[in-house]
């Protein structure tokens, strides 16, 4: 065979095995067993499912005996696992690195059990088939709050309910706030607020919530702003579990709606009935 030809052939074989270990940011991802690698692609899941999702966070020599693999794979574990989407993360993988430091840990092994409502439980160090069940068993919702990370790498993957009542009905179901866009019909609301939706920095605040961009054809985004008590079009609605509702209307910028969904985050849940609205700053 032609040296050309070889080091084509060598080229796409490297290739293809650094888009396994770097997959975390693709929609196709490779699996092991049950377990997918690439934690977007497993968050979208559990997200649509409204299941838990449990991460196993380990080391990347798969040439070497892995006994907590190996524990995971026990009768008595896989009995209480198999209602969760499950995927393995890499600790020579940086942006897995920076997915597990938002449930507070650093260092492989380890599990994290991050439940519907956002919040987690997690356990690190070598464990035994009895002590994971012993974990899942205690890790009952609500756990910690995660410490996000707006930089983490994310493909941007909303998935928008039409309706704001079925929107409110799953953010209820799951303990997770409601990200409501209002746009109107026939204006270019929709081409000025999606790029600014897609930022990074702002996906990033909103991929853990229940998305919700009512029908602008069929009234629904009217009818959502009367519900919210918007004034002016477009507008951001967060509604928390608690009920209370921010908004912000106009955006003109990306840091803007930054600043809003970072100031509605921060705002303390036992003022059930208070509302915000803010203007672009």
């Amino acid at each position: 065979m032609p040296s050309a030809a070889r080091n084509v052939i060598y080229t796409c074989s490297c290739a293809m095995i650094l888009a396994c270990a770097g997959c975390a940011s693709t929609p196709a991802v490779w699996t092991l067993g049950s377990w997918s690698a690439g934690y977007e692609n497993a968050e979208r899941v559990a997200r649509s499912s409204g299941r838990a999702l449990l991460v196993y966070y380990r080391t990347t020599d798969q040439s070497m005996p892995d006994p907590v693999y190996d524990a995971l794979q026990s009768r008595d574990v896989k009995s209480r696992t198999s209602n969760f989407i499950t995927c393995q993360l890499f600790q020579s993988y940086e942006p897995d690195r920076r997915f597990v430091a938002q449930y507070g840990v650093q260092r492989a092994p380890a599990l994290i059990l991050i439940h519907p409502d956002g919040t987690y439980h997690a356990q690190a160090g070598m464990v035994t088939p009895a002590q994971i069940a012993q974990f899942l068993d205690a890790a009952v919702p609500p756990g910690s709050p995660p410490a996000l990370n707006p930089h983490l790498a994310r493909a941007p993957a909303y998935g928008w309910y039409a309706s704001l009542d079925t929107a409110k009905a799953a953010g209820e179901r799951t303990g997770r706030p409601v990200l409501v866009v209002l746009d109107r019909w026939q204006t270019r609301d929709w081409d000025r607020l999606r790029p600014m939706l897609e930022r990074r920095e702002v996906y990033a605040r909103f991929a853990d919530m229940i998305h919700c961009r009512p029908s602008s054809f069929w009234g629904s985004a009217e009818s959502a702003r009367k519900q919210l008590g918007v004034a002016v079009l477009p507008a951001l609605v967060i509604i928390r579990p608690d009920g209370s509702h921010h908004a912000i209307e106009l955006p003109t910028s990306y840091e803007a709606i930054v600043r809003f969904a970072d100031t509605a985050r921060a705002a303390g849940s036992g003022n059930s009935a208070a509302s915000a609205t803010h203007s672009a700053g």
